[in-house]
């Protein structure tokens, strides 16, 4: 039996296939951050999964060591992370956020619209978008909305590949509206006409997701160069798990899909041109993309939020062309 990994970047590696090999580009200072961070963000997910009903009682926790309310033990994920949070100078709010949507994330859920898919999917994985903005040089606040954005598709893409293994654990991701927990059981069990209801559910989730991707990839604008073409292929790869999902057929998200190894190459090779196709025709041009608002209906404490901090970097703009 092999050990499980435990250093932060032997966690990345093995946990996050898709994730780890854009990340592989990276100068070795962003990547070895990174990977400390997605130990972290791993940690506290196994928390939420280490039982039936979660470990909520360590994620507040850490949510109070993170607080100052509890002292770090030094070589714990915790520690390790406030030391990054400290060195690189990464916002407290969206971790806090992260802990929070993690325990009401504990045991079997159902979420009831699209309206509270979207504040999930903020809540798990928005939130490391804006972490993620600390450590790949996005100093302008507007780009955090499109952070959130990445953070949100990746998420939807992953809830679209794990219905089968979410279902099992009493989860339920998929909106009722578009699907009700019933009909994905029946459908898990074989039932035809449910395998389409689940199938149309997926494709809805899937759509979704591509929405996100491209805001997302619009706010690329804000990240160096050397960062920007990272996180295109991350998000071309992660991307391609939706539409091998489609590929696949009915009932293809009965069992996880994967990317291989070789079509990760192929990717990471046809993301050439189209690199240089988003690079002429929207992150060269002199002024930044507008983040489209409607898709943070949804969120509206941070919307309200991230509006304030663009308006105040826009007023500041503004004094300045006054002087």
């Amino acid at each position: 039996m092999q050990n499980a990994p435990t250093s932060a970047e032997d966690i990345f590696k093995h946990q996050s296939r898709s994730f780890s090999w854009a990340a592989s580009f990276f100068e070795p200072a962003d990547r070895r951050d990174v990977a400390r961070l997605y130990a972290f963000c791993r940690y506290v997910d196994d928390l939420a999964d280490a039982t039936a009903n979660g470990n909520q009682e360590k994620l507040r926790n850490v949510s109070d060591t993170l607080k100052g309310l509890e002292q770090a033990i030094e070589g714990t994920p915790e520690a390790d992370f406030l030391k990054l949070s400290l060195s690189r100078g990464l916002p407290r709010e969206p971790s806090l956020e992260l802990l929070d949507a993690l325990v009401a994330d504990c045991g079997p859920r159902w979420i009831a619209d699209p309206e509270e898919l979207l504040r999930f999917a903020y809540g798990v994985a928005g939130t490391v978008g804006l972490l993620m903005c600390g450590l790949l040089g996005a100093k302008d606040p507007r780009a955090a909305a499109f952070a959130v954005n990445l953070g949100i598709a990746l998420q939807l893409t992953n809830i679209a590949r794990d219905v089968a293994e979410d279902a099992d654990r009493g989860r339920f991701y998929l909106p009722a509206t578009w699907v009700s927990p019933e009909t994905v059981r029946k459908a898990m069990a074989g039932d035809a006409s449910s395998i389409v209801d689940t199938d149309e559910a997926v494709l809805k989730t899937l759509s979704l997701s591509r929405r996100f991707y491209k805001s997302a990839r619009e706010g690329l604008w804000f990240l160096p160069p050397r960062n920007r073409r990272v996180v295109f292929l991350a998000s071309v790869l992660y991307e391609a798990i939706g539409s091998k999902l489609i590929r696949k057929g009915s009932g293809a998200w009965k069992k996880r899909t994967v990317v291989s190894q070789f079509t990760k190459l192929a990717l990471t090779t046809a993301t050439v041109p189209r690199y240089a196709y988003w690079s002429r025709s929207c992150w060269s041009r002199p002024s930044p993309p507008i983040h489209d608002d409607s898709l943070h209906a949804a969120l509206s404490q941070f919307s309200v939020q991230m509006n304030g901090r663009a308006n105040d970097f826009n007023r500041s703009d503004q004094e300045k062309a006054r002087r």
